[in-house]
């Protein structure tokens, strides 16, 4: 068997395997009289990362009060296995050689608090699958799938009497991808009760600032998506939420028509089961691309894909300046099946035409018993809209963990993710288990 086959039957295997693996919620943390909860975890292990060996040692400290939810972390990888090419120094220097790095140090933190009739939210650190509005422009957005680059972002979401904004932020340290929306009730402002509230109106802005050139031009560029949308939830039920959209967005000049459905069925009371389904019908301009930042982004900003007539790698930026997509009618799909915190299984299907970008994303996460806790994802994307959603470049996570004796528990960790090196974003692969103690009071 060739070194490619075997890639292929590895990448098919572990695809498999990821369809019972997937985000744990290990050890839940309890709480005392005055609302504060803590948990303490301490984890050593071996990891590879592409040619070398690491050993992993990583204390994180987790605090729940008032609404508050705290990450304290501190990862550390130490080279004891130093293969060609060689690398200098025992810690892994590409863990802390940028300023956005130390966000590992707070790698979550969210507030959330709640009034009669508002309510905010704000979330700094790793964006796994953040989405803004109806996901026209900014859906299931990663920001730290780059192996080598860690980004601390930031999520606001707030609203009152049905009037809100939301945003969006890669990094803040420095800050590159920008998305922002407002949105009101306009009904309410002059009725009360809840039939008011089912309309409502959004403006939505969008923007790379730095998007990365380096065949069309010299130096970044801007790239700025906006629009509008209105949405009514026709159906708002114990057991059904039903809530056809419209969004209208423009970017590079052209303009992207977004006509969807989204819902919720209650399958179940008890155990309490739901379904999430959303689809979608689109129609592109040339240069609009539906839901540009979503979770391959900030990999396409710098690569993508590869021209079969040229063999160059040109960035995003580049392919909107020297190409022209076909005009194309689209769809989405995405549903997701939750059964309390014991199980959460979602697809994901993002076509943009013959020719065009499409994407696939499998999410699971399962506690299939008590103190055992399995999670991970595979996603998928051919730039040309061929075949190669199953190829060995997708992105792959997978983590383990489960309870062997008392506070005691073991784990097992596999990611493939982008690595950015010398202007092209190839896949690297880390893999790893050992030995964690976690504490909760």
């Amino acid at each position: 068997m060739s070194g490619r086959a075997k890639s292929l039957v590895h990448l098919a295997a572990s695809s498999l395997a990821l369809l019972a693996l997937v985000s744990p919620s290990f050890a839940r943390a309890g709480g005392n009289d005055d609302g504060l909860a803590l948990r303490s975890a301490a984890d050593v292990g071996f990891v590879m990362m592409d040619e070398d060996g690491f050993v992993l040692a990583r204390l994180t400290q987790d605090l729940f009060w008032d609404g508050l939810e705290l990450t304290l972390s501190a990862p550390l990888r130490l080279r004891v296995l130093n293969r060609a090419p060689d690398d200098d120094g025992v810690i892994r220097e590409q863990d802390w050689d940028e300023a956005s790095d130390f966000a590992r140090i707070v790698p979550r933190a969210r507030f959330a608090r709640a009034w009669e009739d508002a309510e905010v939210v704000a979330l700094f650190g790793e964006e796994n699958g953040v989405s803004v509005g109806h996901g026209s422009v900014a859906d299931l957005y990663f920001n730290s799938l780059d192996m080598d680059h860690y980004q601390g972002g930031l999520v606001l979401k707030g609203q009152g009497a049905g009037n809100g904004l939301e945003f969006l932020m890669d990094n803040v340290v420095e800050p590159e991808i920008l998305v922002g929306r407002g949105f009101v009730a306009p009904l309410a402002w002059f009725l009360g009760g809840s039939w008011p509230r089912r309309l409502e109106l959004g403006y939505t802005l969008g923007a790379d600032i730095a998007a990365p050139r380096h065949l069309t031009a010299s130096g970044p560029t801007a790239l700025v998506v906006t629009g509008g949308d209105i949405s009514l939830r026709v159906v708002d039920m114990e057991w059904l939420r039903l809530t056809p959209y419209l969004d209208v967005n423009v970017m590079d000049g052209e303009a992207g028509v977004h006509l969807g459905v989204s819902s919720w069925w209650r399958l179940s009371e008890e155990p309490r089961v739901s379904l999430l389904a959303k689809g979608e019908y689109r129609h592109l301009g040339s240069d609009y691309h539906p839901a540009v930042f979503n979770p391959f982004y900030d990999r396409m900003r710098r690569c993508y894909g590869t021209d079969p007539d040229t063999g160059e790698t040109p960035t995003f930026a580049d392919h909107l300046a020297s190409s022209e997509d076909p005009v194309s009618d689209a769809f989405m799909f995405d549903v997701g099946l939750v059964w309390e915190e014991h199980l959460k299984l979602g697809a994901r299907y993002d076509r943009e035409g013959q020719g065009r970008p499409h994407w696939v994303m499998f999410r699971l996460d399962v506690e299939p018993w008590d103190d055992v806790n399995l999670a991970g994802f595979y996603a998928g994307e051919d730039t040309r809209g061929g075949s190669g959603l199953f190829s060995y470049d997708a992105l792959i996570g997978a983590e383990a963990r489960g309870k062997v004796w008392g506070p005691l528990y073991l784990f097992a960790e596999l990611t493939r993710m982008w690595r950015r090196m010398d202007g092209d974003v190839p896949f690297a692969n880390e893999a790893g288990g050992g030995i964690g103690l976690v504490m909760v009071y």
